[in-house]
């Protein structure tokens, strides 16, 4: 006699179906671009941590040769992506969406306080 174990998939066909982008990989993706732009000497370096129900990412401007890395910012989520909070400067700063999220980034990388650590990293690698 042989006992038949039917299981019913409850789970809609799409399930896996995403093409959402995460902060994580917008962030990774500007990071590989800072090495692009100083021909490896200073990149970007993302490091995640989950704590709770957060993400908390790192990003940090490092220099590999020098063992030495620096920490831009943070930002942390749950697991919706917005609103995020990042952490810059002593600021807290909540950011609603992925386009306000990437317009933050452009401003960050542009000011003159992480210009003047790319350009002292560099500097130090150079001397």
């Amino acid at each position: 006699m042989t006992i038949e174990i039917h299981s019913d998939d409850l789970w809609p066909e799409n399930i896996a179906d995403s093409n959402l982008v995460t902060p994580v990989s917008i962030l990774k993706q500007q990071a590989a671009l800072l090495g692009e732009k100083t021909r490896q000497l200073v990149k970007g370096e993302v490091v995640t941590q989950t704590t709770g129900n957060l993400f908390v990412h790192y990003f940090y401007i490092a220099a590999p040769t020098l063992s030495y890395k620096f920490e831009l910012f943070t930002l942390s989520h749950g697991i919706n992506f917005y609103p995020l909070v990042m952490k810059s400067l002593n600021n807290t700063i909540p950011l609603n969406s992925e386009s306000e999220f990437k317009e933050k980034l452009k401003e960050i990388f542009a000011a003159p306080h992480t210009l003047n650590v790319v350009h002292s990293i560099l500097a130090q690698i150079r001397s």
